[in-house]
């Protein structure tokens, strides 16, 4: 099973994280994604897209593939 920056971010459980992942395709479209278009997927809000994109943010392209979101180990 892949890792992905998604499953580190608090309040983001498997159900959120698939909701997100057929909204918007891929971790690099949420990225791009405003706080709005985040909250407007089904199961999010306002308060978990604050959460979501700050905490994106936050770890900048460290130890993530941008393109794939997986998470990198050196």
């Amino acid at each position: 099973m892949l890792e992905s920056v998604l499953d580190e971010i608090p309040q983001l459980g498997q159900v959120r994280r698939n909701a997100l992942l057929e909204r918007f395709g891929s971790v690099a479209a949420i990225r791009k994604a405003g706080r709005e278009e985040i909250a407007a997927t089904p199961g999010i809000g306002s308060k978990i897209a604050e959460v979501i994109s700050n905490y994106l943010d936050q770890i900048g392209t460290q130890k993530v593939d941008v393109q794939t979101g997986e998470i990198t180990r050196d």
